[in-house]
């Protein structure tokens, strides 16, 4: 919920710049598309960062026949 408050905040910020006018609707929907897209490639590369670590970390312990956070 915290991301889609976020996200209409940095929305408002950046369209307070257009004036009121019809391009203002046009402008709304561009930013909050782009901001939307910016968002899920954000959290994209939170959880593969994630999930590389975890299978570099279970193939080191693998190959060396440890015991770790795995």
């Amino acid at each position: 919920m915290n991301e889609i408050i976020e996200l209409h905040n940095k929305m408002f910020y950046y369209l307070d710049t257009f004036t009121i006018n019809n391009g203002r609707k046009v402008a709304n929907q561009i930013i909050l598309d782009c901001l939307k897209k910016d968002m899920v490639e954000s959290k994209m590369r939170r959880v593969r960062s994630a999930y590389l670590y975890e299978k570099g970390a279970r193939e080191y312990y693998a190959k060396h026949g440890t015991v770790g956070e795995f």
